[in-house]
């Protein structure tokens, strides 16, 4: 049954107050029942405008709201890779739980100024209006909640107990382990929110507790915040919801000018050698920073004859470096880029500018590390000296972040840090190891650029000495090989960091047909077939040297295939692959 009878809608009027037409929370095409429990009643224009903003959830995300309706507890944790869609699916957990109740309210708490408006304009195309300003004892006229940041609620904690104590509150915690930045955050989120009816707490990865207070996170034996729901890597991978990753790694040496005295940072440096080596290597006068900007603005120009909105970012270590950065990229590419800080006294630029023009470079500091949504970036250039695998999985979520179509791959570019190769082998081995197994990057390591501090008087000069290694699948390839390896693709979806055995079985086997797991339609089944072309295609057109639309082209159009045409086209394919192996 998929209308609401009259009975139903009459309850659900009587326990809300609101009238309007039946509609199904979690929509009757994904499951959602036709239950009271699973019904609102909204008015014609709000079901025009939720139609004009309908979003088609993943299927972790059905998963996620599932769990989420059988929750037995007020607090409840979800752990989402960066770039995976965990805004999309709080919004939808907050609406489901708001529809239940007239003057039920939802409160989203921040690390950002900017993911504070970035979550305002999601939640309006998701129709909840969230204020972000001018908090008193009850939300302003048309309003059914707030957006705030951490430090506000740690000024004002008593402003937002008194919200949540006068009318059922929900409160969503994006980046809940911003919590233990500060000792006041914690204290000052429990004081706030801890009279809301429901709290929802997310983060981008699963963190190891370094003893600091978070309110309402739990822990293993080994110290990694529990999920009640994670959706990881390897998943996101398999399901293409990010896009695989290719970590080019750059020597760099080091020469004190007066004495002629070398260090060189490669993968074979000890950490402690790197931690004394690394800042002064990314000194932006430097040599070694100049060639990393050509390599990756190389990369970009390549992209952009595809995506023509591809963009870069360089990430740096502070206002100080991003404004001798920004100077750096444009003697080099002549392009003008936006400039993201943190303080206002720099030349700014905002992200949403950014993210709706197709200028090629942005410069940052901290700002857009974590949760931007710049679904455009495909290089990224590390030029900070942040180490902490937080952080660098914050960073690197940036530039993962999946389009569709051929948009299936994104390029990093870092110093041959062991530190940040560590970090990289962690993330490629993702889909083999839980993440509460991976290995611990280490404290932050990350000093000011203060050109005050009495070593900075010495001079040095900086090389960049080339490619150290390409890391890919956790094996450390050559340049010659890399290349070939991170443009092959699996005939059977499997995660990148098995290119290298899928590489063999090119070289001399054909690949087996993978055993049906379940009865497919023959929708599903064509669907899956031309997504396997598409993939190979696009490798394919890697290798040749040419636009995908060539390869297409010697085929007949993918929608009037049959089955059959769909596997030859496939093979033939494939076949030309191997002959690049």
């Amino acid at each position: 049954m998929r209308l609401f009878t009259k009975k139903q809608k009459n309850a659900v009027e009587l326990v809300t107050g609101k009238t309007g037409q039946g509609d199904h929370v979690i929509p009757y095409s994904k499951g959602g029942p036709t239950s009271v429990e699973n019904c609102q009643l909204i008015s014609h224009a709000a079901n025009v405008k939720k139609g004009s903003s309908h979003y088609d959830l993943r299927r972790w995300q059905e998963e996620f709201l599932r769990q989420w309706m059988a929750r037995t507890s007020s607090s409840f944790m979800l752990i989402v890779i960066p770039g995976g869609g965990k805004t999309v699916a709080a919004l939808h957990a907050a609406r489901s739980w708001m529809a239940a109740g007239a003057d039920r309210r939802v409160i989203v708490v921040v690390p950002t100024d900017n993911l504070r408006e970035q979550w305002r304009e999601e939640a309006s195309r998701h129709g909840i209006e969230l204020q972000t300003k001018e908090f008193g004892t009850n939300f302003k006229h048309g309003f059914q909640g707030g957006v705030v940041t951490y430090s506000l609620v740690a000024s004002q904690s008593l402003v937002f107990r008194k919200l949540c104590s006068v009318a059922p509150t929900m409160v969503i915690f994006d980046e809940i382990h911003h919590c233990g930045d500060d000792a006041s955050f914690g204290r000052g989120v429990r004081e706030a929110f801890e009279l809301a009816k429901e709290r929802l707490l997310m983060s981008g990865t699963a963190w190891r507790s370094d003893g600091s207070q978070i309110p309402w996170v739990q822990y293993d034996g080994n110290g990694f915040a529990v999920a009640e729901y994670s959706y990881d890597y390897p998943h996101a991978l398999n399901e293409d919801v990010v896009r695989f990753l290719v970590f080019d790694y750059s020597r760099g040496s080091i020469t004190h000018d007066t004495t002629g005295e070398t260090h060189t940072l490669s993968s074979d440096s000890s950490e402690d050698d790197a931690s004394l080596l690394l800042r002064r290597l990314l000194d932006a006068r430097g040599e070694f920073v100049r060639e990393q900007i050509r390599m990756a603005h190389q990369k970009l120009v390549e992209l952009r004859k595809s995506f023509p909105d591809a963009a870069a970012m360089a990430a740096c270590i502070d206002q100080a470096h991003a404004v001798m950065v920004r100077d750096v990229i444009r003697q080099e590419t002549g392009c003008e880029p936006s400039v993201i800080v943190s303080d206002t006294d720099v030349e700014n630029d905002t992200v949403r500018s950014f993210r709706d023009s197709k200028r090629e470079w942005i410069v940052a500091v901290r700002k857009v590390s974590e949760g931007t949504d710049i679904k455009r970036l495909m290089v990224l250039c590390y030029l900070t000296n942040t180490t902490a695998e937080l952080f660098f999985r914050q960073l690197v979520g940036r530039v993962s972040r999946y389009r569709g179509d051929e948009d299936r791959e994104a390029y990093v570019y870092l110093p041959a840090d062991p530190r940040l190769i560590l970090c990289a082998q962690n993330i490629e081995n993702a889909q083999v190891q839980a993440l509460r197994n991976q290995r611990e990057a280490g404290e932050v390591v990350r000093e000011p650029f203060d050109r005050t501090q009495s070593h900075l008087f010495d001079s040095f000069s900086t090389a960049h000495d080339g490619t150290d290694l390409v890391m890919i699948g956790g094996e450390r390839v050559s340049q010659e090989i890399a290349r070939t390896i991170q443009h092959i693709s699996e005939a059977e979806s499997l995660p990148m960091q098995k290119v290298l055995a899928v590489m063999q079985r090119l070289g001399g086997h054909q690949f087996a047909a993978p055993q049906q797991q379940a009865v497919k339609s023959k929708e599903e089944l064509l669907d899956e077939l031309r997504s396997k072309c598409n993939k190979q295609a696009f490798r394919l057109s890697k290798f040749a040297e040419c636009h995908v639309k060539e390869i297409h082209c010697r085929f007949r159009p993918q929608n009037d295939m049959t089955e059959s045409e769909l596997r030859a086209k496939l093979a033939a394919i494939l076949g030309e692959i191997a002959k690049y192996g």
